[in-house]
């Protein structure tokens, strides 16, 4: 500006003008100045409002799961709770707790956290879980006030398709109440083939048939309350069926076989493994490869494996869902196995040699180290049906002697993982014991049961007590019992 000043003014008049001039120029610089000034000092000021209301708001909790006084809550659940903005992590963990006091692991998921308990709660029970005021955030602001989540473990219950010889509906029984009736969930008018309950037991998918023989099996899903009834995959020419969940409840897994016509009607040809994904509503196929088959797929519980059987391989590939990585279980018997509750070991049957015959066997391979272990000393007696015990410490399965030591219908036994303290559970040569499972506590076994000596027995649903004391039937003229998480 001095220099502009310069070069207008005349010589004469230089110092008057330099000076009315500069004075002018100072009174521009002092309105520019109070100018920035001002913006400043309005941007400090709404820095300041911004600072001292979200001091007085804090952080929040913006996600909670299970909903305070939820009352059907599955056993291994646990409580998910979804923060504002990311945590110190350390002053969350120290201010958690449940009640009554159960042992738990967490999960951080960005702003997610999880909780789950290392051993199943106790069905029925109520139990509230509290984070303490004064957790911090990464950015130092404060969970002003305690959240608390009340919530009510759902009762023992038990779920199964009757009628066994018609058109099969889903029906569920609310152990907890003695004089209480199987309840329908389902009407479906040509009946359900199978179905799986989701892992915090609000949904099932499930396979029904469009017609009453050589017909299309349809892949559904309805609340655990018989509401929300939802076609997921409609399957033409084709039957979908074998659904398996993810541990998160995210994905379905099931088999898809194209249905072949032959000499009498139609009949289901190979299958291949899809996908369904709950949050997009889309289905796809696991491999792009339209030659690579497989059967009864089986996610473990915590979600990164995925088991199902390859007929051409004649073994069971356990897949690696989040880097791909397979591992090969040769099985000649076309069962997927069974996961244990911490999804590092698989427990399924194969055929073994054994005084110059061949017997069902299980064996317990650890995915990780890919080690491969019998469950019991090799014997002349098939194995089947197998299940671990909520906690993986026992397992349950059906035991059959070879008919020619006097073996007949299939047993129920436990024993302990390391194969100890092998008990018979069952001892009625008579019948018959298949599809086991333990209840989410522990305390009982489920299974289906056959009377050998007839031609025209119907199933029959069974609870049996764990260390066998007690038997209870539960139905007649049903099958594929499950729990209900």
């Amino acid at each position: 500006m001095l220099m502009l000043v310069g070069a207008v003014c005349s010589p004469p008049r230089c110092r008057r003008c330099s000076e009315r001039v500069t004075t002018i120029a100072v009174m521009r610089f002092d309105r520019m100045d109070r100018a920035a000034l001002s913006t400043a000092a309005a941007l400090a000021f709404l820095t300041l409002v911004v600072i001292w209301r979200g001091d007085r708001v804090g952080v929040r909790v913006t996600q909670v799961t299970p909903a305070d006084g939820a009352r059907f809550v599955a056993a291994r659940q646990g409580v998910a709770l979804t923060f504002s903005e990311a945590m110190d992590r350390t002053s969350v963990e120290a201010r958690m707790h449940i009640t009554p006091a159960v042992s738990g692991t967490l999960q951080w998921n960005g702003t997610t956290l999880r909780w789950k308990p290392t051993q199943p709660l106790m069905p029925g029970t109520y139990y509230t879980f509290t984070l303490e005021a004064g957790a911090r955030s990464v950015r130092g602001r404060q969970l002003l006030e305690a959240v608390q989540v009340a919530f009510r473990v759902a009762p023992l219950r038990v779920a199964w398709l009757a009628p066994a010889d018609g058109s099969a509906n889903l029906f569920v029984l609310d152990l907890s109440q003695p004089d209480a009736a199987p309840v329908p969930i389902t009407s479906e008018p040509f009946g359900l083939y199978d179905y799986a309950v989701s892992p915090d037991g609000t949904r099932i998918a499930y396979s029904a048939n469009r017609a009453a023989t050589d017909s299309e099996r349809d892949l559904w899903l309805i609340n655990a309350d018989g509401s929300g009834r939802t076609l997921l995959v409609q399957c033409d020419s084709e039957v979908c069926q074998a659904p398996s969940w993810s541990g998160d409840g995210a994905v379905i897994a099931f088999e898809r076989r194209p249905l072949i016509a032959g000499a009498v009607g139609r009949a289901p040809g190979p299958g291949r493994i899809w996908l369904y994904d709950t949050q997009t509503e889309q289905a796809a196929p696991l491999f792009a490869d339209t030659q690579r088959l497989g059967s009864l797929p089986r996610f473990a519980p915590a979600d990164r494996w995925l088991a199902f059987y390859d007929p051409l391989e004649s073994a069971v590939v356990v897949l690696d869902m989040l880097g791909n990585a397979q591992v090969l279980l040769p099985s000649a018997l076309g069962d997927s196995g069974a996961w244990s509750p911490d999804g590092r070991r698989l427990l399924y049957p194969d055929l073994v040699a054994v005084d110059n015959e061949q017997y069902a066997q299980l064996v317990v391979a650890d995915i990780e180290t890919e080690i491969i272990t019998p469950v019991l000393p090799l014997t002349r007696a098939n194995l089947s049906s197998a299940a671990w015990s909520p906690l993986g410490d026992w397992i349950a399965f059906g035991y059959q002697l070879s008919p020619a030591i006097g073996g007949a219908g299939v047993q129920v036994w436990r024993a302990r993982t390391d194969g100890s303290e092998a008990t018979p559970l069952t001892q009625d040569s008579s019948y018959t014991y298949g599809a086991i499972s333990w209840s989410p506590d522990g305390t009982w076994l489920l299974a289906q049961r056959f009377y050998l000596p007839s031609i025209e027995a119907k199933p029959e649903v069974w609870l049996i007590r764990a260390d066998g004391s007690e038997r209870r039937l539960l139905a007649r003229n049903a099958a594929q019992p499950a729990w209900m998480p």
